[in-house]
């Protein structure tokens, strides 16, 4: 070693990073339209108007109601400040978007930029007031930052969505990450994959709720833009309609005595941990845009010390099996393009094959 020392600066804090406004007017374009902050109220509205919009911008899926209720619901989430909504004279929304504040920043600080306009109403100038507006209320939360982290204002589109990715690209976002989706026909042979030793396979619960957002942060944490996921999104996530602990499966394997006592648990789990997950949602809703009844795929993952055993493959295969047994036609799930622990490989190596993808882009503070 040299013993030169490095003389770079260090980073500065976002907020001395970012010049926000001090307060954000609303949006006036579009005819007739009134602008105003959404409430928990507009619920209906804003589904309403996700859908339709959804019609064009991904047909083969849907927001659901519970989603947008979650949502409102969150701690960190502050409606009259970080959302917005048009609705025209006879009260139909015709634009909806917000600016959140992420509930975790561990690597980065993530604002996401959830906009829809009308179909009908497209083309006046109403996105780019709408996006105008939500990167103002972005850097407002940046400003509000004294981390040193990277700051990002994200938003994504299906890839038949080309408008809107010319829209965004336009207005300086880049594309950062593709997402594929992926389909298996269910009436195909699922092989039996074998467990690994001292692991025992068990359907999801409520007593597993903790260790499982454990073993989640930690498979994900070396994923592109993943923070770690709170108690509360985490709760929130498993009172979702669409969630089905009964077909999501987890693998457990026993932990030394010290480590259940530092752990604080005491219940009959208690000194099991939790090494992997494969969790699904079954959206009825959604089962006319795909031609019959699927079961999705949410979130497969293994601990970073338990891999190289074949657990996601175990898993995957345990829940291919109980989507067929539930009798539904199709198991669907979405993948990055570029997940570092070989994902892709995985599922097409189990009869999954790439339908759909979709894009991230991203602006960079």
């Amino acid at each position: 070693m040299s013993g030169t020392k490095d003389h770079s600066p260090e980073p500065r804090p976002l907020r001395d990073r970012v010049t926000a406004p001090t307060s954000v007017a609303l949006p006036s374009a579009g005819d007739g339209l009134a602008w105003r902050p959404a409430t928990a109220a507009d619920i209906g509205l804003i589904l309403d108007l996700r859908r339709a919009a959804g019609e064009v911008d991904h047909p083969r899926w849907l927001v659901t109601r519970d989603e947008l209720e979650e949502e409102f619901k969150k701690e960190d989430f502050h409606p009259e400040r970080d959302t917005v909504i048009a609705v025209d004279a006879a009260g139909r929304a015709v634009a909806y978007g917000s600016a959140a504040a992420p509930s975790s920043r561990e690597t980065i600080v993530w604002i996401d930029l959830d906009g829809t306009v009308a179909p009908d109403r497209r083309g006046e100038g109403i996105g780019s007031a709408l996006l105008a507006w939500q990167e103002a209320r972005g850097l407002q939360h940046f400003a509000a930052c004294d981390s040193a982290l990277p700051g990002w204002l994200v938003s994504g589109a299906d890839e038949k969505a080309a408008s809107t990715i010319g829209f965004l690209e336009a207005h300086g976002y880049e594309r950062a990450r593709w997402w594929l989706e992926l389909e298996r026909d269910l009436a195909e042979p699922v092989a039996e994959a074998p467990t690994a030793p001292g692991v025992r396979l068990v359907s999801y619960g409520p007593r597993w709720q903790e260790r499982a957002r454990d073993a989640f942060n930690d498979s994900f944490r070396d994923h592109w833009g993943t923070q770690p996921v709170t108690v509360a999104e985490w709760a929130a996530g498993d009172r979702l309609e669409a969630f089905r602990p009964d077909l999501s499966v987890i693998a457990v394997t026993s932990v030394a005595p010290d480590a259940t006592a530092a752990s604080g648990t005491s219940d009959a789990s208690g000194d099991e941990r939790v090494v992997g997950f494969c969790f699904v949602d079954v959206a009825k809703d959604e089962w006319p845009l795909r031609g019959g009844p699927f079961g999705y795929i949410t979130a497969v993952g293994v601990r970073r010390d338990a891999r190289g055993q074949g657990l996601a493959r175990t898993l995957l295969a345990h829940a291919l099996r109980s989507l067929r047994a539930e009798g539904l036609d199709k198991a669907v799930l979405d993948v990055d393009a570029e997940n570092p622990s070989g994902a892709l490989g995985l599922y097409q190596s189990l009869g999954f094959t790439v339908g759909d993808r979709a894009v991230s882009l991203v602006k960079r503070f």
